[in-house]
């Protein structure tokens, strides 16, 4: 009897914690979105588009038609593939836009057996070949806007070393999207509003290289991706943290003209599998950047807090699941507008609370013990728990 007591109130001082978090950030959001004003410059810089494919000759063709058409000036910036050993028609692809002219390299990449992450591997390749003073990251069977590169150039002010944007992924109609469709874009849209309200006050804690930019010196600055090349995955989100903690500036470029388009997953499994890889980094995420998982721990006490605690009380419980809701409610109803997110989607908030709830503990699960693939590659047994010189 007295065990079950001193549980209960630990279980409640817990959800307490998780929900004064909330509402302190909660506040903290609304006032750094009411205050945030973006970094904007006219000056024009040297960019350097960098590109790694494998096996992506069916999308290259749209992308680089995407990233010929940009409004920035053509004599100001390059393209460059980084081609992780495709086995497909990519390089015959890339060599007709150099034979035509265009400002292209292409960088064949072998020996992706011998690397932990391939992709890291081609990155650094295509890095390494680079003339621009700006590298500008997308992935192959993503769509770009034409005010892409002009986009995310503008925000790089003087201090300001990387610029994170944003990246949905394309539904034509969502009317008759699948649960699946529906779910991957509001989750990520969703996901979204609370990085950027971390980027509101100053704090970088994510950010996904389908759209991302930073200044070359400070790529070199941070000794590139040496520190993290034993990580199978996280050439976006560990280099940004690697940056952030040298004290390079980080912002994000809140303008729709940046926004990136990316297909959607094919399957359930392939999204566990993404959001498996993703998890994966939590570990050196935790090194990097404490306070943002004092966050998340405390969110998860709420979360899973209120569900324990319908099973001993139903109406507190239920009490503090409404609350979550609510709260929840206030930020999407204000920062909705910045990511797309239409009235019609947030009817399918249920669905995707119930899924979330679930899913989101799953994946978590099998990032940390590594039951996922990346780039045709598992991680190496070990690799999930060696920290090296990070």
């Amino acid at each position: 009897m007295l065990l079950g007591r001193i549980l209960f109130w630990i279980l409640l001082a817990l959800i307490a914690s998780g929900g004064v978090t909330y509402i302190v950030f909660l506040i903290r959001f609304y006032y750094g979105w009411k205050r945030y004003v973006p970094p904007s410059n006219n000056r024009k810089y040297r960019v350097s588009v960098v590109v790694t494919a494998r096996n992506e000759a069916r999308n290259l063709p749209t992308l680089m038609t995407c990233l010929l058409s940009q409004d920035y000036p053509s004599d100001l910036y390059e393209i460059v593939l980084g081609d992780d050993d495709s086995e497909d028609d990519t390089e015959s692809i890339m060599q007709k836009y150099i034979v035509a002219g265009h400002n292209v390299k292409y960088i064949k990449v072998k020996g992706r057996d011998k690397v932990i992450s391939p992709k890291k591997n081609a990155m650094n390749k295509a890095i390494d070949a680079t003339e621009g003073e700006i590298i500008l990251t997308t992935d192959a069977d993503c769509i770009v806007p034409v005010t892409w590169i002009s986009s995310m150039i503008s925000c790089f002010s003087d201090e300001v070393s990387m610029v994170a944007g944003y990246s949905r992924t394309l539904l034509s109609n969502w009317d008759k999207a699948s649960i699946l469709h529906k779910y991957e874009h509001l989750d990520f849209a969703l996901t979204y509003m609370v990085l950027c309200g971390g980027y509101t006050l100053g704090k970088s804690w994510a950010c996904i290289g389908q759209n991302l930019a930073y200044r070359k010196s400070a790529f070199d600055d941070v000794g590139g991706f040496s520190k993290i090349q034993n990580l199978i995955s996280g050439d976006d989100v560990n280099l940004m943290q690697l940056m952030r903690r040298k004290g390079h500036k980080i912002v994000f470029n809140f303008s729709p003209k940046s926004f990136v388009h990316t297909h959607p997953v094919k399957s359930w499994k392939q999204l566990v599998n993404q959001r498996s890889r993703w998890a994966s980094n939590m570990r050196y995420q935790l090194t990097f950047n404490p306070e943002f998982f004092f966050i998340l721990f405390s969110m998860a006490c709420l979360y899973w807090g209120s569900i324990i605690m319908m099973f001993v009380s139903f109406k507190l419980g239920l009490a503090i699941f409404c609350f979550r809701i609510i709260t929840e409610q206030i930020l999407i109803g204000y920062s909705r507008q910045y990511f797309g997110v239409t009235a019609k989607m947030l009817l399918f908030y249920p669905v995707w609370l119930v899924i979330q709830t679930f899913f989101l503990v799953f994946t978590m699960v099998m990032g940390q013990l590594g039951i996922f693939v990346w780039h045709g590659k598992k991680p190496p047994k070990g690799v999930l728990n060696a920290n090296h010189n990070i």
